[in-house]
């Protein structure tokens, strides 16, 4: 087992590489209206210091804080405005997946191969993924964020929208900041911060002091933050003797019916349902408990994942994410290593999915709200109608299954 010293020996500096922007612009064409109430948040400001003296926060930081906490409409905006739902695939692999951006992971593997192999052993998480989470997160460490972390949470603290999740945030942020483990906090408008954008409820769970000097400091301490990021997957049950998943190709006689009625099954039964993994493997791997996801239908590429891949869910509940993650860490891995699908590039709206949205309630098949995001009661109500039809049951809002719903009576 590696010492502290050591991380701070064999990691002393920080890489960083041009950043890139992950929201599409063409996809907002009005901000949101936010309405600002200076007074309501002043309001607020007394109730949550009542809670915040409850849940063991003193008294005297609370007096220092809440009269300087800003109400920022910028975050609300952003929160109001996340576009992943309306991103393909190739959309956001384009920007994740860059030329640029695989080409600096390799750079600081070699560079920093005894560290990183280092934490890798400590705490059996393959160093690729590592080095692939801080790519996707902050670019490396260049784009931590700017925003002000205390009052980005006192903001969405005090939007009723998830008002409960962010209060809870911002008390445990107090916390870490009465226990003095850090000093000052900037990171994303959703309250996250340092090199992987932990949340505090994270940083407080999972958090580790590896260069020695007292302090989990995962903003400005490499050998802290890859630690912290290795702590957390190995305590979420990181699997290091199999990868994230594999892509694969469908036979054309699947049978729907089988594959949609039992979501996840090993390795093996997929491959006689007419599953086929485009790499050789093992036979251990074929007992692997696996899930086939199609993020762009039956007509895009398609991935059996494993384990791995339910652990990056849980860092980021987003499926282009964890696929991206798994697929840098093998870009990273494999200088040959390339998607195998045929990149088609199709454009959804969200008048797109509120139109199918709506034609899936006039069919019976759908119940939710039409709101236009593609969440999780949306791919099952277009599953239903899709099995109704007899149709390939992949939950995608693809252009053959608009026009068909167009010419539904």
């Amino acid at each position: 087992m590696a010492s502290k010293n050591t991380f701070l020996t064999l990691f002393s500096t920080t890489c960083i590489i041009g950043k890139i922007f992950f929201t599409s612009p063409e996809l907002f064409a009005q901000e949101p209206q936010i309405q600002i109430n200076v007074q309501a948040f002043e309001n607020w400001k007394e109730e949550f210091k009542k809670e915040a003296l409850q849940k063991g926060v003193e008294k005297s930081l609370l007096n220092r804080v809440l009269p300087d906490l800003k109400l920022l409409d910028n975050v609300l905006k952003s929160d109001r405005k996340q576009s992943e739902f309306l991103l393909t695939f190739w959309d956001y692999t384009n920007r994740t997946l860059s030329e640029s951006r695989i080409k600096k992971g390799r750079e600081i593997l070699l560079k920093y191969q005894a560290f990183l192999d280092s934490v890798s052993k400590m705490y059996g998480v393959d160093k690729h993924y590592l080095v692939a989470f801080w790519g996707l997160e902050t670019n490396y460490g260049l784009f931590k964020g700017k925003i002000k972390t205390l009052d980005a949470l006192a903001t969405l603290s005090f939007d009723k929208r998830r008002r409960r999740f962010f209060t809870n945030e911002l008390i445990t942020l107090l916390k870490i900041m009465q226990n003095g483990e850090e000093t000052e906090f900037y990171g994303s408008w959703a309250g996250a911060f340092g090199n992987f954008q932990f949340m505090p409820t994270t940083y407080a769970a999972y958090a580790v002091d590896a260069d020695g000097d007292g302090n989990k400091d995962i903003i400005n301490s490499l050998p802290d933050a890859f630690s912290s990021a290795a702590n957390y997957l190995s305590k979420m049950g990181w699997d290091e003797t199999h990868p994230w998943g594999r892509e694969v190709t469908l036979f054309k006689n699947v049978n729907w019916n089988k594959i949609t009625a039992q979501p996840k099954r090993p390795v093996k039964e997929w491959i006689k349902l007419g599953v086929k993994p485009l790499q050789k493997i093992s036979s251990s791997e074929r007992e692997v408990e696996a899930r086939l996801v199609m993020p762009m239908g039956i007509n895009g590429p398609k991935f059996l994942t494993y384990p791995n891949y339910d652990k990056i869910m849980r860092w980021n509940n987003s499926s282009l994410y964890a696929l991206s993650v798994g697929l840098l860490a093998n870009m990273l891995k494999e200088e040959d290593f390339q998607i195998k699908a045929k990149k088609v590039q199709t454009k959804i709206s969200r008048n797109d999915i509120e139109f199918i949205q709506s034609k899936l309630i006039s069919t019976g098949h759908y119940k939710g709200k039409v709101d236009g995001v593609l969440g999780f009661n949306t791919k099952q109500g277009i599953r239903a109608y899709q099995k109704a039809r007899k149709l390939p049951q992949d939950g995608y809002p693809s252009n053959k299954l608009i026009q068909k719903l167009k010419r539904e009576k």
